[in-house]
């Protein structure tokens, strides 16, 4: 989804500021997909995120440790506990990304 509706949103003159994740088993994740494009990266540093928005409207960075550490736990969590598909644990990990 992201992939497809945030170039329309930044096209539409919003800046688009965007946290993605990896997937888990076998769904794959926005950053997975996209990294599986020759150069393409988003292991961006805070300044090369901002000025990418401000250029062009749109960057995408992965979560890290140091960004969203709730969110590696909940990835942690549901990979040992077998609760990839958990709503509640999905839903967790969206919003500590917010």
């Amino acid at each position: 989804m992201t992939s497809v509706v945030a170039p329309i949103v930044a096209a539409c003159g919003v800046k688009m500021p965007k946290m993605s994740g990896r997937g888990l088993g076998h769904t794959w994740g926005t950053i997975d997909k996209l990294e599986s494009i020759p150069g393409f990266s988003t292991e961006l540093s805070k300044t090369e995120f901002l000025k990418e928005i401000n250029s062009i409207g749109l960057s995408l960075i992965q979560q890290t440790g140091h960004l969203a550490p709730a969110d590696k736990k909940l990835y942690a969590i549901r990979d040992v506990t077998a609760t990839v598909e958990s709503i509640p644990l999905i839903a967790s990990s969206i919003v500590s990304k917010k």
